[in-house]
């Protein structure tokens, strides 16, 4: 679908939730929330999971950011999942934008305003990243 630029700087905004079939070392379709934006990258973008990989239950820090999204709140799951913030992820906005002009990325919703910052001030508060990485992606 060939849209005009400024119609996919709408899209690709912190926030708004993604579906891609594009992630080659996944193996599947995941939802993924975008946290932020820069010229050229989509950064800190966080995947939604059914459940916690169990290899993060006895590692307090990664358990933290660990946000309880609700099947009630987004009418998009299946049962109430979770948003692992346990690492910045990037990818080329471009790539985003290809996906989405391919039809193998899909917008599908976005955060409640409450959830993105209660996410924020999770991931701000977290020693899992780096003051700079804070300043850059997640103010």
């Amino acid at each position: 679908m060939d849209l005009p630029i400024e119609i996919y700087d709408e899209v690709i905004k912190r926030g708004q939730i993604l579906h891609s079939d594009n992630f080659t070392d996944i193996g599947h379709g995941k939802f993924f929330v975008i946290i932020g934006v820069t010229e050229e990258l989509i950064v800190g973008f966080f995947f939604i999971n059914s459940n916690i990989n169990r290899y993060l239950l006895d590692k307090p820090e990664q358990m933290a950011v660990q946000y309880s999204m609700l099947k009630r709140d987004y009418k998009f799951l299946h049962h109430d999942s979770f948003l692992c913030a346990t690492k910045i992820l990037k990818l080329k906005k471009t790539e985003i934008i290809a996906g989405l002009q391919e039809e193998s990325v899909t917008i599908i919703d976005a955060l409640k305003p409450e959830h993105l910052e209660e996410v924020l001030d999770m991931v701000r508060n977290s020693d899992l990243f780096k003051e700079t990485e804070k300043r850059q992606f997640f103010y």
